[in-house]
């Protein structure tokens, strides 16, 4: 890791620190630092708050309270919207304090709204909470869920066409199989 992003990572994980009290520190080592809110996701995985990690290219900063507020990432600025890849991720290359100090705005808008939502109270979040968190954040649950079942169609439908083109490939080598033959006699 180079000096820059050494320095990057170390500011951007104070960042996150300071955010993250009370929570989950799920991988704290060289080059990552990921929390979890205590709170269970109706799909039983951990609900992540964010993580910091040091890649090839950038140091990366993941705010998950952004990635299904529409409303929070309305709030992200200018500045960092140059930073910003997909939903919830911002790279950088070196430090930057002006910017951090943005990130560290932002993320503290992110917990706020993981606490009015009740995602920092340990154990289950009912499906109904997390309704009410994407409608307070300008979401419709309805249509997140009609996207995410097309896409589990789409993929169920890929992995069929692939199982079918590959038994199809098989059944060809067989028939195509030449007998072998003892002693150079044809």
């Amino acid at each position: 890791m180079t000096p820059d992003f050494e320095s990057a990572f170390a500011s951007l994980r104070d960042v996150l620190r300071k955010h993250a009290a009370d929570m989950v520190v799920l991988r704290d080592g060289p080059g990552e630092y990921m929390v979890a809110t205590r709170a269970v996701c109706p799909n039983g995985h951990p609900m992540f708050f964010g993580w910091v990690r040091a890649g090839k290219g950038a140091v990366t900063y993941h705010l998950m309270p952004l990635y299904s507020n529409p409303a929070l990432q309305a709030a992200v600025p200018e500045a960092l919207r140059r930073r910003k890849q997909g939903k919830s991720c911002f790279n950088f290359r070196r430090p930057d304090p002006e910017l951090f100090a943005l990130i560290d705005e932002l993320t503290r808008q992110g917990r706020e709204h993981f606490e009015r939502h009740g995602f920092l109270d340990p154990g289950p979040v009912p499906p109904e909470r997390m309704d009410t968190a994407l409608r307070a954040g300008g979401e419709d649950p309805e249509r997140i869920a009609r996207a995410r079942n097309a896409k589990g169609r789409q993929a169920a439908a890929k992995r069929a066409a692939t199982l079918r083109k590959k038994a199809t490939a098989s059944g060809a080598k067989r028939r195509t199989r030449t007998p072998f033959r003892r002693g150079g006699q044809s």
